[in-house]
């Protein structure tokens, strides 16, 4: 993957952009990795990384209540978005307080 050298970011930073990524994901199946690290500011390093991470993430630990994303090193697919249920579909309202 092209791309700077991966910078630190703290935590909270990831976590919030994780978050994001999933609504992000939901309504563009098949999206770009290359559009995607664009919109989120980040390298196309630094978002593989993230989707390694997010299909460990889900509702449960239970079969199919976890995050089904791959990629194929160009797009990136979401196999079960409905994994995370009717109430996911509304945008994440994130704050920093």
């Amino acid at each position: 993957m092209a791309g700077k050298p991966v910078r630190p970011v703290n935590a909270i930073d990831q976590t919030r952009r994780m978050l994001s990524l999933v609504t992000y994901l939901r309504e563009r199946p098949g999206a770009r990795i290359e559009d995607v690290a664009r919109a989120f500011g980040i390298t196309e390093d630094e978002l593989v990384s993230d989707l390694d991470v997010l299909p460990m993430c889900g509702t449960s630990f239970r079969g199919g209540d976890l995050l089904d994303i791959d990629t194929d090193g160009e797009r990136i697919w979401w196999h079960n978005p409905a994994a995370l249920g009717a109430d996911a579909a509304e945008p994440l309202r994130l704050a920093a307080d």
